[in-house]
């Protein structure tokens, strides 16, 4: 196949040979035959020196310019490539899975060398995200590679996320692409079973990503008093609760995501009116109630980083929510803060909770830590995709 050729500048190949999926614009110095190259498009890419190094999807309009797809030469993007890649990461991705667990990421974007495209397997229910111009210009290839690889009950789409409009593309409402939704869906991970709006929910319909954490969490809960805050669908709620605690209360601003928490305990076993679930802004319900009676509080919020010109704003509204329950923290409380900004390093996020800490004037000792799991993939050569970061930290007066 033969694509528009890419020519990089004097050793601007290193990072990309060695691993990294970006070619940002100020890397390339020019275009063979000066061709005009549509957003979307496959690229071949050399060096100054003209060795090929790799072939990939080309944006005009971002400091991002190419994603690297393959380091093959003469590779041919097609239904075929595709099938290949998702069943090569599968096979990967179920090594490390908790046990009974049908509910991960096959696809992690440029993590998992299909840049843009995100896809997440709930049972036989296969949902993807198209964040990108080149995978958007696939789109058919990717239903197509799924269909064949998996063979699946359903496909859907769920490209309404705001990262697309960075690349020019607009929002699109979630869409069914193959067979039908009659039913609501139930996933099971580590033996727990959970339901994935994939319509409406938030992501593809569950966080994925918090298997690490949610597994983690279970030996501090015990006979435990537990807050989860910014709870969603109450996956850490559930855990807590199947591992002993007595006392399990959810807050979360949307009515939607507390029907589910409920149906979430039901499907367990767990007598969901022992248990409280609050509709109210977090920062309201901190305000208001006293809180002072919890020996396990979970704060796991939403990016409030989902743009470069937002990290300032994040920050002080981490450092906030963080002080706070600091602050409601009772001696020895078990006190577990994530932070799924990306733009937001692990050190960054560290020194928010140590300010957010001495602020409240508690001492503030690290337990246990987890990144995102396994299946959501973080590789070396790529800083860039380790986003989520989940402190435990015990509390103490200083």
């Amino acid at each position: 196949m033969s694509y528009p050729e890419v020519v990089l500048g004097r050793a601007k190949e290193i990072q990309v040979v060695g691993g990294h999926p970006w070619v940002f614009s100020n890397a390339i110095v020019s275009i063979k035959d000066n061709r005009d190259i549509a957003p979307g498009s496959l690229v071949k890419v050399v060096s100054d020196k003209g060795a090929f190094v790799g072939v990939g999807t080309y944006n005009p309009n971002t400091s991002i310019r190419i994603r690297i797809i393959s380091r093959v030469e003469n590779e041919t993007i097609n239904v075929d490539f595709i099938c290949r890649k998702l069943l090569e990461l599968d096979k990967i991705k179920s090594k490390y899975l908790p046990p009974n667990t049908s509910g991960y990421r096959v696809v992690h974007a440029d993590a998992d060398g299909l840049p843009g495209l995100v896809l997440d397997k709930y049972g036989d229910v296969y949902v993807f995200q198209l964040h990108t111009w080149g995978m958007e210009n696939l789109r058919q290839e990717v239903i197509a590679a799924v269909t064949k690889a998996f063979s699946p009950r359903v496909i859907v789409e769920r490209s309404d996320v705001i990262s697309r409009r960075e690349e020019g593309l607009q929002t699109l409402a979630p869409q069914i692409h193959f067979g039908k939704l009659s039913e609501e869906i139930v996933f099971t991970e580590n033996n727990i079973k959970f339901v994935a709006d994939v319509m409406k929910g938030q992501k593809t319909g569950f966080f994925l990503d918090q298997k690490e954490a949610r597994i983690k969490l279970g030996k501090y809960c015990p006979q435990k008093t537990v807050l989860n805050l910014f709870c969603y669908s109450a996956s850490f709620s559930v855990c807590a609760a199947l591992a002993g605690a007595r006392e399990v209360v959810s807050v979360d601003v949307s009515a939607q995501a507390l029907e589910i928490a409920q149906r979430n305990f039901k499907l367990n076993g767990l007598d969901s009116n022992k248990f409280k679930f609050i509709k109210e802004d977090v920062f309201a319900f901190l305000k208001k109630e006293d809180n002072t009676d919890f020996e396990v509080i979970i704060c796991d919020p939403p990016a409030f980083a989902k743009s470069q010109n937002k990290i300032k704003i994040a920050v002080n509204a981490y450092e906030k929510i963080n002080n706070i329950c600091f602050e409601k923290a009772k001696q020895d409380t078990i006190f577990v803060t994530s932070s799924c900004s990306g733009r937001i390093t692990q050190e960054e996020f560290r020194n928010v909770l140590k300010v957010a800490a001495g602020k409240a004037r508690r001492n503030a000792r690290v337990v246990d830590y987890c990144g995102q799991s396994a299946d959501h993939t973080e590789i070396l050569a790529f800083p860039e995709g380790k986003y989520l970061k989940t402190f435990f930290v015990e509390v103490r007066d200083i």
